[in-house]
Order: C-alpha cells, then sequence, then structure tokens
C-alpha cells in the first residue's frame, strides 16, 4: 500500500506542473494549472485518508488533518482571507514528506 501512497503523491503533485509546463505551448493553460491545484488538494486529502486508515494511530497525520480542519474553518469562516493561503503549500509538503519517508514494512 505503501507504494500506491506514493503514486498517488506523485501524480497529484505533477498534475499542475504538467499542464503548467504545456501553458508555454498555449497560454491558456496557465490558468488550468493554477485550478488544478484544488484537484491536487482533493487527491491529497484523499491520500491523507487513506494513510490514516493504514495508520490509524500516527499522531502525524493527526496532525495534518487538524491543520486542513483548521485552514476550512478558517476560509469558511473569513476570520483569514488573506493570510491563510500559506497553509496548502505547507499541508502539501508536510503530507509529502509523511508519504515518502513510508518504510515498506512500516508497523502500525
Amino acid at each position: 500500500m505503501e507504494t500506491k501512497l506514493k503514486s498517488l503523491n506523485t501524480i497529484a503533485l505533477f498534475i499542475p506542473i504538467f499542464i503548467g509546463l504545456l501553458g508555454f505551448m498555449a497560454e491558456g493553460l496557465f490558468i488550468l494549472a493554477a485550478l488544478s491545484t484544488m484537484v491536487t488538494g482533493l487527491i491529497q486529502v484523499v491520500l491523507g485518508i487513506l494513510y490514516w486508515i493504514k495508520f490509524p494511530k500516527s499522531i502525524s497525520i493527526k496532525i495534518y488533518f487538524l491543520i486542513v480542519i483548521i485552514f476550512f474553518l478558517l476560509l469558511f469562516s473569513k476570520i483569514a482571507d488573506n493570510w491563510i493561503w500559506f497553509l496548502p503549500p505547507i499541508l502539501c509538503l508536510y503530507l509529502s514528506i509523511l508519504v515518502y519517508s513510508l518504510k515498506e514494512n512500516h508497523e502500525k
């Protein structure tokens, strides 16, 4: 399962990068690349759920979901419109580090 998590995360990360590179051939794709970051976020939340199912006692994944919940609460409550946008890249990096640091024989 660890290999599947790593593969899914790699796909999620490369979707906006690939579309962004295509934007050099057709400028309209730059907007699509920016919008595709939402797909990356969705894939990473699903990936986080799969990680949590595999390692339910992991404190690291619980921290990830706590920060995801905080992000959405701040976003929807409009408490912090301008400065919360640093959280998605940090969440992406944090989950990627969790996933890529998995060992094939990682214990629960």
